[in-house]
């Protein structure tokens, strides 16, 4: 069965997606997979970027950077740090995050495919939960690799969110968990995050993952490496309640891409711009 398309436009998508966030930004840190639920919780999650990062000491871009949830730690680790959003309410929250653990981390506005930067300035660019919500990945692929430094890095950290099942027993768990929610959240549990229409007018979530991303990242001059897809999980106090509304949640889809930039890139620039998207 081909997979269904929407028929939005980049513009349109992306106000979409900066409203729902712009509204909900208080929820956030509190959605499974989403913030860090513990110390030892984000200290798996320094150590595990640590071994991917090395240790020098990096000008590193978080794009989509949502509350600050991998900015801080990088920022703690002793990175400096810039964070774009197109969320001003996710902004906002990301530095009065910032300013309670006296970080000095750099939170502006930006779009992911079209960064506010010079080429060759940085020296990494990471995402996490961003390249499925973008309109146009190859667009945002080729600007990454051009704010690069040669050898620099593109971590990419996402999920194969388009396979909503897994095995037979996470399905039984998921059919159980729906209801739940329904009843105790007063909410639909089967409506999509960013709705049908936008969901459909993604790329990556009708493509099979990693493996596109790999290939895109390789036609844009990357070398990959793909990185211990097991995100770090610690324990977590929840009721049996909780257990059964959101114990299906699997990191089995996770993974996660370590990009590194060839000294000579042979890149195409995509052929349809981001201004021209918008019309």
């Amino acid at each position: 069965m081909r997979p269904k398309r929407g028929n939005m436009k980049a513009g349109s998508i992306k106000e979409v997606i900066k409203e729902r966030w712009n509204r909900t930004v208080q929820r956030y840190d509190n959605l499974p997979g989403h913030g860090f639920f513990s110390e030892e919780e984000k200290e798996a999650w320094k150590n595990l970027l640590s071994r991917v990062i090395g240790n020098e000491k990096l000008n590193v871009l978080d794009v989509g950077c949502g509350t600050g949830v991998i900015s801080l730690p990088l920022s703690e680790m002793g990175h400096t740090v810039t964070g774009i959003d197109i969320s001003e309410n996710m902004l906002r929250n990301a530095k009065e995050k910032a300013n309670s653990h006296n970080l000095i981390i750099n939170f502006r506005i930006g779009d992911a495919e079209n960064l506010p930067f010079e080429d060759e300035s940085l020296d990494m660019v990471i995402n996490r939960n961003l390249v499925w919500t973008l309109p146009d990945p190859e667009r945002a692929i080729f600007e990454w690799g051009r704010v690069l430094k040669p050898e620099g890095k593109v971590i990419i950290i996402d999920g194969n969110w388009g396979n909503r099942m897994g095995s037979h027993g996470q399905i039984w768990r998921y059919l159980i968990s729906m209801p739940l929610i329904l009843i105790t959240e007063r909410r639909n549990p089967w409506r999509r995050i960013y709705g049908r229409n936008v969901e459909h007018s993604l790329p990556m979530r009708q493509k099979k993952r990693p493996e596109a991303d790999i290939e895109i990242l390789k036609n844009h001059g990357f070398r990959v490496e793909v990185m211990d897809v097991r995100i770090p999980k610690t324990p977590r106090p929840q009721t049996f309640l909780e257990y059964l509304k959101y114990g299906h949640r699997s990191d089995r889809r996770s993974f996660m891409l370590k990009g590194i930039k060839e000294w000579k890139m042979n890149r195409r620039k995509p052929i349809i711009t981001f201004q021209e998207a918008l019309l």
